[in-house]
């Protein structure tokens, strides 16, 4: 009975010991990385692969970078509207996030766009998503807007 108490006692502690140890970003390790948006199915059937990207994945875009090597973006909030969104297909961007070069992945945290000889940046929100009419009419918040 001691040893069942002590064990009831002691497997909370070792649960909440577990949640620290989950890593979280690290915003020192916040990088920029450069390249052109592609739909990944498609650049993978230039090299041979039978992708059919219009199957499920939807020409699912990623970054191709400068070295012509593909990375894959985390599908969550901050990186769905980059993979979904065909405006950006073909645009060069600059993605700000954490790279998984293992995985050949990009979480994304925020990105630019280059238009003309500037930077546009695109920081995802809660409230309106990446820009104006993404959560369907409703306006940008105040803090997109940079008010």
């Amino acid at each position: 009975m001691k040893t069942l108490c002590i064990a009831l006692l002691v497997l909370p502690l070792a649960v909440l010991a577990g949640d620290d140890a989950k890593k979280k970003h690290d915003f020192k390790k916040l990088a920029a990385t450069a390249g052109t948006l592609v739909c990944l199915g498609c650049e993978l059937e230039k090299e041979g692969a039978d992708a059919q990207c219009t199957l499920h994945s939807k020409h699912a875009q990623g970054l191709k970078d400068s070295d012509g090597k593909l990375w894959s973006i985390v599908d969550n909030v901050h990186g769905h509207g980059v993979i979904t969104n065909e405006k950006l297909k073909g645009k060069e961007v600059r993605i700000h996030g954490w790279t998984y070069a293992k995985a050949q992945y990009i979480e994304v945290w925020k990105y630019e766009v280059k238009d003309g000889d500037k930077w546009v940046t695109y920081a995802y929100c809660t409230d309106c998503g990446w820009e104006k009419g993404d959560n369907g009419e409703s306006e940008l918040c105040d803090d997109c807007q940079g008010k």
